[in-house]
């Protein structure tokens, strides 16, 4: 029995047939997993996602709430979380030791532990899955959670920028985030960066999980 490829109602006759045209076939090269829908362009597929009512970012994310909370702060939802945070902190006067910093930090972390699980979802999601592979820029995107977690596992990047990627829905030309080698090119760009994110979900069934690193000795 032959290997379908559902999309164009084709039968190869063998799987490795099927991933071989579902790795060259121009058909495949812009696909919308959410639709089941394929696009002759990428341009095309970035204006399927930009307007297409499911794709419509929802109208409050966790992290716009937590900036949305300082009635004073001019909150602009399309910068980076964490030029939001050092905006926000200078528009307050925190300094790192004050109360109001601290708790304020805290509400940050959650919000965007909350937003990570938004965008990411859950390890026995496929669709999750194939957004994280998609923002590392893993090609083909693998057909099952198992190879996917097998594809990513050692990969090293910022959590942040995957929480920022997921934001923007990847809608900027050849869009992935940084990947490092090591842990310690890792450290090196969080700190410089100061992307950090609260190491709290180890236990959790959060896809991202997989990609959490103990960059510092500490946590903030």
């Amino acid at each position: 029995m032959g290997s379908s490829c559902v999309s164009c109602n084709r039968t190869f006759r063998s799987e490795e047939s099927l991933r071989q045209h579902l790795r060259d076939s121009p058909a495949h090269a812009f696909n919308c997993e959410t639709c089941n829908r394929s696009f002759g362009s990428a341009e095309a597929l970035k204006q399927h996602l930009r307007d297409s009512p499911l794709h419509k970012q929802p109208p409050e994310t966790p992290l716009d709430s937590f900036f949305r909370s300082f009635p004073t702060f001019v909150y602009d939802p399309s910068l980076p979380p964490s030029t939001s945070y050092a905006q926000l902190r200078k528009h307050q006067g925190w300094r790192r030791d004050d109360t109001a910093s601290k708790v304020a930090w805290s509400r940050y972390q959650d919000a965007l532990a909350s937003e990570l699980r938004m965008w990411y979802g859950s390890e026995d999601d496929l669709k999750a899955w194939h957004a994280l592979c998609r923002a590392i820029g893993v090609t083909p995107l693998p057909r099952t959670c198992r190879q996917c977690e097998q594809a990513v596992r050692r990969t090293h990047v910022n959590i942040v920028d995957l929480i920022e990627w997921g934001r923007r829905r990847g809608d900027t030309d050849h869009d992935r985030v940084p990947t490092f080698r090591n842990v310690a090119e890792l450290r090196t760009y969080t700190r410089k960066t100061s992307k950090i994110f609260r190491n709290t979900l180890e236990n959790d069934s959060v896809v991202l999980r997989h990609l959490l690193r103990h960059i510092f000795g500490t946590r903030r």
